[in-house]
């Protein structure tokens, strides 16, 4: 099994970083069209359902584009730090999401 360091510093690195910069960048795209198709009628707590949601796609992809970059050039620390901040993202919004969610069917509920 290779190490950290043998991974960190592969000459086959390269292709993978480069997959990773390109799946980040489109997620940061994705989530620029989240921010876009919201209406301008829309209502909380919906409208901050959608924002949640398209910031935890734009994190995603920010942070993978962090992760390829420390790949890429050999900084693990990097490679670390995006990986740290992609967990904490991840459990946070994910959170607030579910919250969100509950907030939506409530006011469904009681508005039906």
């Amino acid at each position: 099994m290779p190490s950290a360091e043998e991974i960190l510093t592969a000459a086959w690195r390269i292709w993978p970083a480069w997959l990773l910069i390109v799946v980040g960048g489109w997620l940061c795209v994705r989530a620029l069209r989240v921010r876009r198709s919201l209406s301008p009628g829309m209502r909380d707590p919906h409208r901050a359902l959608v924002v949640a949601r398209g910031f935890r796609i734009g994190i995603a992809g920010l942070c993978l584009i962090g992760w390829a970059v420390g790949w890429l050039l050999s900084v693990g620390w990097v490679v670390v730090v995006a990986l740290i901040i992609l967990g904490e993202e991840m459990l946070e919004t994910s959170t607030m999401i579910a919250a969100l969610r509950d907030g939506v069917a409530r006011a469904r509920t009681a508005s039906g």
